[in-house]
């Protein structure tokens, strides 16, 4: 999360904190389901990958743009 404020002005650097941030969240969620063998709960790691491909596919759309508008 202080990684997420100190980029603020670099979106790129900003989405790579937040899919860090997700995958972290996405091995807690699925250890957590492991251990307490909690079966409503198991679509949890599911569905925080799936945000996490989104956002996935967000940072490189914008990678894309960013390098045919400049050319680099």
């Amino acid at each position: 999360l202080a990684g997420l404020l100190m980029y603020r002005s670099h979106l790129m650097s900003s989405l790579l904190c937040l899919e860090g941030m997700m995958l972290s969240l996405f091995v807690m969620a699925s250890l957590t389901i492991l251990n307490s063998h909690f079966t409503l709960a198991s679509m949890m790691p599911i569905i925080l990958l799936v945000f996490a491909a989104c956002e996935a596919a967000l940072g490189l759309s914008l990678l894309v743009k960013v390098s045919n508008t400049y050319g680099t």
